[in-house]
């Protein structure tokens, strides 16, 4: 069952709704991709404006929050085509795909102690392969013990 343009028009939520009641959709009207005159035709809601009399600016009628909740509104209801161009550029998968991440995320700075625990780790497994070693050069009663420890072993099997 298809739905004609005015029975789908009645279906958006009232935001879009009257928002596409000031502001006609793309395909009837055309809207400025800069900032314009307050006195041209093409005045895009979402951009602000210059006074050609006074030279002063002023500010989008649609502020950066409201203007991505109309396009979110929109996206979810597949017409985000027909909404003036946003001065936010990146929405969803591409504000992430094309992301410019900061030198920090990408190489950490380590702390002292990661940076020296691969050394520190590779200290300690040689120590405790040359243990005997060590103990034997300060204690010389260390080698009786150590025969003893070679004669269980033969004896064990």
């Amino acid at each position: 069952m298809s739905l004609t343009q005015k029975e789908a028009f009645s279906k958006l939520p009232q935001k879009l709704h009257n928002f596409f009641i000031k502001y006609p959709p793309r395909p009837f009207a055309q809207y400025a991709s800069k900032p314009s005159e307050t006195t041209s035709a093409d005045v895009n809601p979402f951009l602000p404006t210059k006074n050609p009399v006074s030279g002063r600016w002023s500010g989008p009628k649609y502020s950066l929050r409201r203007s991505a909740d109309l396009y979110k509104l929109a996206r979810k209801f597949g017409i985000e085509e027909l909404l003036p161009p946003i001065p936010q550029k990146k929405f969803y998968s591409d504000k992430y795909e094309n992301k410019n991440w900061m030198e920090g995320v990408l190489q950490p700075r380590l702390a002292k102690w990661e940076k020296e625990l691969p050394e520190k780790l590779k200290q300690r497994e040689e120590a405790i392969a040359n243990m005997d070693a060590t103990i034997l050069a300060a204690r010389s009663t260390y080698k009786k013990q150590l025969e003893k420890r070679e004669a269980n072993k033969r004896t064990w099997w």
